[in-house]
């Protein structure tokens, strides 16, 4: 651009210079008008450089544009795959989540059947309590002592402390001398201590200690008698209630059990 203009004004001057017979007025004005172009040219050219550098901002731009689709594609592409992983992955634990379901649902099913077994096994049991309770009115008919006992033993078991109270005392009334009469004074006391009757309980321990003091529940009901003592407040008589268990029977657990509650009260064993 700028060389076409150069030349147009080259020839410009030679056909004015020509035709105007080159006076100094004219020549003066030619100068002028070669300035103006001049300008003119630069003008031109600042506009082209200006238009030529917008265009390379756009290609820029345009390039740039490009680059960002291009790392926006492959995040897409990435992302897609990541959901597709984690897609696969849900899908396993769906499946492992149904196998579990199904072995708890198997396991579900065994429980209920071993609790149908256990209740009707409960049901027979406490038929055959009923049967063991049941004294034979037959003249001449003897009563089995161990049945007596069973049957106050199955109700203590079952929580059902104010049968098993009748049932140990009548079996207590009437088999004083049998097997299991220490087992049954003992099992009564504990089942007024349930019922929070810690008198009868102590009574109750008392009959077991002075009627079979060689028992093998004696040591336990010594033990016991000191925790109803306690509970009544009677601290002074439960202290000395532990301090004859560790004396008579020191080699026994309820003795170490009673040393742990002397020292609670902060006596050793020779206190």
């Amino acid at each position: 651009m700028r060389r076409v203009l150069s030349f147009t004004v080259f020839l410009l001057l030679i056909y004015s210079s020509t035709s105007l017979g080159g006076t100094k007025e004219e020549i003066i004005r030619l100068q002028s008008d070669v300035l103006q172009l001049q300008e003119l040219i630069r003008t031109l050219q600042k506009a082209v450089d200006e238009r030529n550098g917008m265009m390379v901002s756009l290609l820029e731009q345009l390039n740039d544009q490009v680059a960002e689709g291009n790392v926006a594609d492959g995040e897409m592409k990435g992302a897609v795959n990541s959901a597709r992983a984690q897609t696969l992955a849900l899908e396993s634990t769906v499946h492992e989540l149904r196998d579990d379901m199904q072995s708890l649902s198997t396991k579900l099913d065994d429980t209920n059947n071993r609790i149908a077994s256990l209740q009707r096994k409960l049901e027979d049991n406490q038929m055959q309590i009923q049967t063991l309770r049941t004294v034979p009115t037959e003249p001449g008919t003897e009563i089995d002592p161990d049945r007596v006992y069973s049957a106050s033993y199955n109700d203590y078991l079952m929580g059902n402390y104010a049968l098993a109270i009748d049932g140990f005392k009548d079996y207590l009334a009437n088999y004083p001398e049998s097997e299991y009469a220490d087992n049954a004074a003992y099992y009564l006391g504990d089942c007024y201590m349930q019922q929070g009757r810690q008198e009868l309980a102590i009574q109750a321990f008392d009959q077991l200690i002075n009627l079979y003091p060689k028992g093998d529940k004696t040591p336990v009901a010594y033990f016991k008698k000191a925790l109803a003592q306690q509970e009544m407040q009677r601290m002074e008589d439960a202290i000395a209630t532990l301090k004859t268990l560790s004396r008579l029977f020191p080699d026994t657990r309820e003795a170490k059990l009673a040393e742990e509650e002397l020292a609670k009260f902060g006596l050793g064993e020779t206190s």
